[in-house]
């Protein structure tokens, strides 16, 4: 994996959460310090709250003016220098690619790092990049010339690739020694890892080469959820997800995931969609019969509120 990303050393974990606050913890050394990142990322909405708790840091989210990714701009104006007691200066900048499908554009990401270089704080860039191998594949850029902007990278080896566990950390050899002593702090210092290591490599010898067949199967059913059906997306579709946007379809969660596993499809009620490599011709068929069912019943007064008040009263008397 080291190889793979242009890097000195690699170290398994068992999560992605326990991969970026292992990177994140061995970059800051000593409080009062801050991470930058966008305010929708991982790390800072989805790891309950483990920056302030194992790193003792304070998070600076920031809304992306673009409304898509940040720029140099929302990272140059979102910095919190050092000196000023009243403040945690920025001691790292957090990236996230891909976040919820859609990409970090790798000329952006060298405009951050030449900015980071330059800075007097001298803040380390850490990437969760735990979809990174969709996103470099969708934009066509080199996996190695990517990861070239971070100090730290973490890499997920389930998602999109089939792994049953693990992440994996890269950096420099001197980083990668220091977060083994977190990896052991924080349970991640299995005693057998290495028939999880061993699916980890069989997934990703078996799983990379199939992303742009995924992808492209999300990008068919986007155009048509959009094209045909005429459903707004919550994002843009870039890579393999599709996030339909249900209340302005005026489609229930309950409904939207109550209807679909009656066409063979399983899925979460918030309309994300996240397609992989074992997701058949037949199953996008399924999906997109489903969804048109629903966009139909959507157009008539009433009834799919009353189909998720019914659903409702199933689920209280436990048919559901």
């Amino acid at each position: 994996m080291a190889t793979m990303a242009g890097k000195e050393a690699a170290l398994w974990v068992v999560s992605g959460t326990q991969a970026n606050q292992i990177s994140l913890r061995t970059h800051l050394h000593q409080p009062p310090h801050s991470v930058l990142c966008d305010h929708r990322s991982h790390i800072y909405c989805w790891e309950s709250g483990a920056i302030s708790v194992l790193s003792q840091a304070q998070s600076t989210p920031v809304i992306p003016r673009n409304k898509h990714h940040l720029t140099l701009e929302d990272v140059a104006n979102s910095m919190i220098p050092d000196g000023n007691i009243h403040f945690a200066p920025t001691k790292v900048i957090s990236l996230e690619n891909t976040l919820s499908g859609t990409i970090l554009p790798l000329n952006e990401v060298q405009r951050i790092r030449q900015f980071a270089l330059n800075h007097p704080n001298k803040p380390k860039m850490h990437l969760d990049g735990a979809r990174l191998f969709d996103a470099v594949i969708a934009e066509g850029v080199s996996l190695v010339d990517y990861c070239a902007n971070f100090d730290s990278i973490s890499l997920c080896i389930q998602k999109g690739t089939g792994a049953p566990v693990g992440s994996m950390i890269v950096g420099s050899k001197d980083f990668i020694s220091r977060a083994k002593w977190y990896r052991k702090m924080f349970g991640g210092g299995a005693r057998q890892p290495g028939m999880l290591a061993a699916a980890g490599i069989a997934a990703l010898d078996q799983a990379i080469p199939l992303i742009p067949i995924t992808q492209h199967k999300a990008r068919l059913v986007s155009e048509y959820f959009t094209s045909e059906l005429g459903l707004q997306l919550s994002v843009p579709t870039e890579t393999n997800m599709v996030v339909i946007d249900l209340e302005a379809a005026g489609i229930p969660p309950r409904v939207f995931r109550h209807r679909l596993l009656q066409f063979g499809v399983r899925v979460f009620e918030q309309g994300r969609l996240v397609f992989h490599n074992q997701i058949t011709d037949q199953g996008v068929s399924a999906l997109c019969q489903g969804v048109k069912s629903l966009v139909m019943d959507a157009r008539i007064p009433n009834k799919l509120s009353q189909l998720d008040q019914e659903i409702e009263v199933s689920q209280l008397n436990g048919c559901f």
